[in-house]
């Protein structure tokens, strides 16, 4: 089941998508310190393969970053003065 990336949530808690990729990127290369220092190769390639994902991820934040639009209520207008004629 694929599931749906929610970019908006992180943005609404101040992180933008640059600062989400970083945190992706870093993930990933925890991921891969804690492998190198596994002796099983099964838990080697668990978070080999859990880094690939952050990196997947990260990768695709930073593809979608130019597109992401930010939305903010634009300010009201000035009331016009009414003609009274």
């Amino acid at each position: 089941m694929q599931q749906t990336y929610c970019l908006s949530k992180h943005v609404e808690m101040g992180i933008t998508p640059a600062q989400l990729a970083a945190r992706y990127w870093g993930y990933a290369a925890q991921c891969l310190i804690v492998a190198q220092r596994q002796d099983n190769a099964g838990d080697k390639l668990a978070l080999v393969n859990m880094a690939q994902a952050w990196v997947n991820l990260a990768e695709q934040t930073e593809k979608n970053e130019p597109a992401f639009v930010s939305h903010e209520t634009p300010a009201p207008e000035p009331e016009q003065p009414k003609d009274l004629c």
